[in-house]
């Protein structure tokens, strides 16, 4: 027996395998229809599912996967770029509140520690600025010290953003595949994936802010289109080029629907601040497993 999302982003079942199959004989139900299989903990498309393959018409049919696999193979970069894709904003967003409905307490205890950890860091980075602001303030110039003190503050910041995010998605990641996830899980990004994690935040970040010196279109552009580099690093273990490139390459067909996208995440988000800030600890993760759940549909293995 199975559950699946309508095009209404309503929940329908249980229903039988054999009333899939009518339903996507009819046109009622493709490969993108996310699906539940009865003791199942995540949604997948239903391309995902061996048994569906026929009735669906795919040629290369995935095979069945050990428990907590995560359901489908991540399909490599050659593959996700020969296919295109659909990203559907409010199926990514009834997905991510229902894991987190789900799984409240774990998922909003592990992101406020994130976000405190963050919140500390970034205190400590703000106490470095603090003599660069008063020369400003007392002086109202901008000396060649300043611009120094502003300019480390930004290549040291950025890295650790990165890396304590990286572990966040990761923990988020497992979550949504069925896997066991712990706390530890969310500071993963300390692991081995380190290296490249510092790498990606002081690239990505320096390329995206030079972006914004110039008119700040060219940043917007750079920014939406690197969204993926991080989880990619996390999850693939891609190299912080290899990652970058990849996810714009794959941003840029859709580069529109995914700044929508963003812009969804960010009124979510703006919610949670409305209610004194704590709706962010749940605000945050609605709105990043969203944004995963997409990950999960482009990136790993799906036909259409």
């Amino acid at each position: 027996m199975y559950k699946i999302i309508g095009a209404d982003h309503k929940e329908y079942g249980p229903i039988s395998g054999d009333h899939i199959r009518q339903w996507i004989a009819e046109g009622r139900l493709n490969a993108n229809t996310q699906a539940q299989a009865e003791g199942a903990a995540q949604w997948q498309p239903l391309s995902a599912y061996a048994e569906f393959a026929e009735a669906l018409g795919l040629t290369n049919a995935p095979s069945p996967f050990p428990s907590g696999s995560g359901g489908s193979a991540a399909a490599s970069p050659e593959e996700v770029l020969a296919q295109d894709y659909t990203i559907d904003i409010g199926s990514c967003l009834s997905r991510g509140w229902e894991l987190v409905k789900n799984n409240l307490w774990p998922v909003v205890g592990v992101t406020a520690l994130v976000i405190i950890i963050s919140a500390v860091v970034n205190q400590l980075f703000g106490l470095m600025t603090r003599p660069a602001v008063q020369e400003i303030i007392t002086q109202h110039r901008v000396s060649p010290k300043a611009i120094v003190i502003f300019v480390l503050v930004g290549i040291l910041s950025t890295p650790v953003y990165t890396v304590l995010i990286g572990g966040l998605l990761k923990y988020y990641l497992k979550r949504i595949r069925g896997e066991d996830a712990t706390v530890g899980d969310a500071f993963s990004g300390f692991g081995p994936s380190i290296g490249q994690l510092v790498l990606l935040g002081l690239v990505q970040g320096a390329l995206t802010n030079l972006g914004f010196v110039f008119c700040i279109l060219p940043g917007i552009y750079l920014a939406v289109s690197w969204y993926f580099a991080l989880p990619l690093v996390m999850d693939r273990g891609l190299g912080f080029w290899d990652a970058m490139e990849l996810s714009r390459k794959v941003v840029s067909k859709h580069w529109f629907l995914m700044f929508a996208f963003l812009l969804v995440i960010g009124l979510v988000s703006a919610c949670g601040v409305i209610l004194c800030c704590v709706g962010l600890f749940v605000s945050i993760p609605v709105g990043l497993t969203a944004l995963l759940y997409a990950y999960e549909d482009i990136f790993r293995r799906q036909a259409a």
